[in-house]
């Protein structure tokens, strides 16, 4: 029989309509999907928060992949620095001839000093973020048997020193993580000794507990924080600023052969040689003869059309009454007894004013010679201070003076152990 407690069981819902169609069995009652959609809701919740923290878990996952692949990044890079600095020391201290020379004796010189001599060009952490070129440091110092490099990088990533060791002829004997005991440096206390003291002080007092001493770990960061605390031991370094005034010179000007002055914030440089100058003389005068043509001369003309004055004659004919022949004239002519006319021809001339053309000729020569000229140039002078980052007053470089009042004081610590 379907009952709200089976309300799932559809066979016995259908049985029991089809009794009530037949008439048999108890009127039906209405169907109700009420907590079937409850359950239906709740089911789809789940799924929604299940989903939810799938996403979640696999964003954290990425998150912490993330972080762990720039550790790797942090420490593949800071391990190249290392090589790096470690390849300069070598070149600087072994090649270049700048190693110390009396035992105990060490030369230390700072990264950017390095970056200065151009021996290496910048130290950049993994993300790209300059590395303390003034605190870190190589240094090499001699033994009686051998050389010991120490290495201090200081980037944002990361801070470390390294050490290694170099016999007389520049191999390195701990490059490969050898184990490498100097001379120099005091000898580990015999372990067999302490076995057996140990078990010694065990078969006199078995019921003796052995307290438990820390192990000496690596000192933390250094900070200006002064920590109160008797089961801290602590170690201490001052630092300041070191500066010095450096000169600078601005762009050379362009040579002139105007005289410059120089003075305090002006310096001028002077220079004589050899120059071929080219001049042009003045223009000749406009005259009638032509000049000579050659290289380097210009000649111009013009042309005016100016006056002259010139005789205009002309024949005249004229007659003159005679009583007799004359024979000077052009012909006479008998008129009667005692009558002659005579034709004679004179010449009649009148000054005239008439134009001609005249050309007229000037010039001027392009002359080239080699004279000594002084040339004048002149850059700017300015002087500044240039200040290092905090550093060791011992690892202050050439050059450079300390601060007044720039010290700090800095601290690191670690819990107390057996040293």
């Amino acid at each position: 029989m379907y009952t709200e407690e089976n309300e799932f069981d559809y066979d016995a819902y259908l049985d029991e309509v089809e009794n009530d169609e037949n008439g048999e069995g108890e009127p039906r009652k209405p169907f109700s999907n009420k907590n079937l959609i409850l359950k239906i809701i709740l089911i789809l919740l789940i799924v929604a928060l299940l989903i939810f923290l799938f996403f979640s878990l696999k964003n954290n996952f990425k998150k912490e992949d993330k972080k762990e692949e720039n550790k790797v990044d942090s420490g593949l890079v800071f391990d190249s620095n290392i090589d790096i600095l470690r390849e300069t020391a070598i070149k600087y201290f072994f090649i270049d001839g700048n190693l110390p020379t009396e035992k105990g004796e060490t030369k230390t010189i700072n990264v950017k000093s390095l970056i200065d001599e151009k021996l290496i060009t910048e130290v950049l952490d993994y993300d790209s973020k300059v590395c303390g070129y003034n605190t870190s440091y190589i240094s090499m110092t001699k033994n009686s048997n051998d050389y010991m490099l120490e290495i201090y990088l200081n980037c944002p990533s990361n801070e470390e020193k390294r050490v290694y060791y170099y016999d007389l002829d520049f191999n390195c004997l701990t490059c490969n993580g050898e184990n490498y005991i100097s001379e120099d440096e005091e000898e580990p206390a015999d372990s067999n000794d302490n076995n057996d003291n140990s078990n010694n002080n065990s078969e006199n007092n078995e019921s003796t507990t052995v307290p438990t001493v820390p192990v000496c770990q690596e000192f933390g960061e250094w900070t200006t924080e002064i920590k109160s605390d008797p089961n801290l031991e602590v170690e201490s370094r001052v630092l300041v600023k070191g500066y010095k005034e450096e000169i600078v010179y601005g762009e050379w000007s362009p040579e002139t052969t105007e005289v410059i002055t120089g003075n305090d914030k002006l310096e001028v440089a002077v220079t004589n040689r050899d120059t071929e100058i080219t001049t042009t003389t003045d223009w000749s005068k406009y005259s009638t003869k032509k000049p000579k043509s050659k290289e380097g001369r210009e000649i111009k003309t013009k042309s005016e059309s100016e006056p002259y004055s010139t005789k205009s004659c002309s024949t005249e004919t004229y007659t003159v009454n005679r009583t007799s022949w004359d024979n000077n004239a052009l012909k006479c002519t008998t008129k009667g007894i005692g009558k002659v006319t005579c034709t004679y021809q004179k010449q009649v001339c009148d000054n005239v004013t008439k134009y001609k053309t005249v050309k007229y000729y000037k010039y001027r020569d392009t002359i080239t010679e080699t004279k000594n000229v002084t040339y004048y140039k002149s850059r700017t002078i300015d002087k500044k201070l240039i200040y290092t980052d905090y550093i060791l007053e011992s690892n202050m470089p050439d050059g450079y003076q300390k601060l007044d009042g720039s010290e700090i004081t800095q601290y690191r610590y670690r819990t107390k152990c057996v040293k």
